[in-house]
């Protein structure tokens, strides 16, 4: 028997050129909740968390561009509150995204709840469920670089 007779073999169609900005947003989200897990998991092991960042440098002896490895901290989206609840809020850049009703902010009773709910807000992330309020927090960010046309008379 050949392996081939074993696998299940379909038409793979088109593949999928050029950029998407919607993947794109998807990936970044779940990329950053990511990220929100290990400083969770930082915290509870009394660690600190820092993401290592490669970035092509030139170096001033050689004129030659190599990588370099940095060291970047990475802001919690949550805080507790005097009761012991956290608030926590997606963020896409510098924007909250509205995720329900045109609210921005979870309450949890704990940071351990919080770790349970990321993988799965992560999940719903890359299915999908989150694009229309990504697309908003693009269209907000887009905005504040969009230059402003003058208003003024010329002389």
């Amino acid at each position: 028997m050949s392996v081939l007779d074993k696998l299940e073999v379909i038409d793979g169609g088109e593949r999928q050129a050029g950029y998407d900005p919607v993947r794109t947003r998807r990936h970044k989200l779940a990329a950053a909740l990511g990220e929100q897990i290990h400083l969770i998991d930082a915290l509870d092991a009394g660690e600190t968390y820092r993401k290592a960042v490669v970035r092509r440098r030139q170096d001033l002896e050689t004129d030659e561009v190599v990588p370099a490895t940095e060291q970047r901290t990475v802001p919690a989206w949550w805080r507790v509150d005097d009761t012991g609840q956290v608030h926590f809020a997606l963020r896409y850049g510098a924007v909250r995204l509205k995720v329900k009703d045109g609210k921005d902010t979870f309450v949890l009773p704990s940071l351990e709840a919080l770790r349970e709910l990321l993988p799965a807000l992560r999940q719903e992330v890359l299915m999908g469920q989150l694009d229309g309020a990504l697309a908003d927090a693009a269209a907000s960010l887009q905005a504040r670089f969009t230059p402003k046309k003058p208003s003024g008379k010329k002389a």
